[in-house]
């Protein structure tokens, strides 16, 4: 989960019913302000819903709110449902300051994410639970394979290709590999909170790419 701004919606887009909110102009505006991710998880999906961070339960005033809405991907939707109505809102804070996110990539398969809280109020607990549960759980047969393939299908991929990059890097540095490193690491890359620890905790690239970190 990364820090987002949401564009306030121009004039002539409202929002007063659900076919409102699923409307080409409002999906559209909401894959640009979220960079086409699921907020939660951070992958680019092929099934997109539209989320409420805070659960109307039939509310109104949040259930047709431009702030209350986000992209999501059917797992984190499915998971989050209206059982988390507290989470960390990636527009008001930056997640990266609430909560790490590390992987280890034994074999090519990561067995299971590190959800670390930074802090301990009940936002960040909540959102610890959520990310926990989306990647690592497996309540259900189908929710453990659903993890697996979030894990393995997906974010492993993408953290082998920035460890190759970073390894390129460190070899080559005047072949662009630093270009290709501030372009992993923006909040628009899937999985750039994992990503972003990743430099963070390195001291040299910390210092190389501090700009980018921002």
């Amino acid at each position: 989960m990364i820090r987002l701004t949401k564009r306030p919606l121009p004039p002539d887009i409202t929002i007063k019913s659900q076919n409102d909110y699923r409307q080409d102009a409002v999906v559209d505006f909401l894959a640009e302000d979220c960079h086409s991710k699921c907020y939660i998880c951070e992958i680019k999906p092929t099934t997109i819903n539209v989320e409420h961070i805070v659960p109307h339960r039939n509310a109104l005033a949040l259930k047709f709110d431009w702030s209350n809405l986000f992209l999501a991907c059917g797992h984190c939707n499915n998971i989050k449902g209206a059982r988390f109505d507290n989470i960390l809102d990636p527009t008001k804070c930056d997640p990266e300051e609430h909560i790490a996110l590390s992987v280890e990539v034994p074999n090519n398969f990561i067995e299971k994410v590190l959800v670390e809280t930074l802090a301990t109020d009940e936002n960040t607990l909540q959102t610890a639970e959520l990310l926990n549960l989306v990647y690592n759980g497996d309540s259900t047969a189908i929710k453990k394979h659903e993890c697996s393939n979030l894990r393995n299908e997906h974010l492993s991929p993408n953290i082998r290709r920035f460890y190759q990059y970073i390894h390129n890097y460190h070899k080559e540095p005047c072949l662009g590999f630093a270009d290709i490193i501030r372009k992993e690491i923006d909040r628009s890359s899937a999985f750039a909170a994992f990503k972003r620890k990743i430099v963070r905790d390195d001291p040299e690239l910390a210092l190389v790419f501090a700009e980018a970190l921002k």
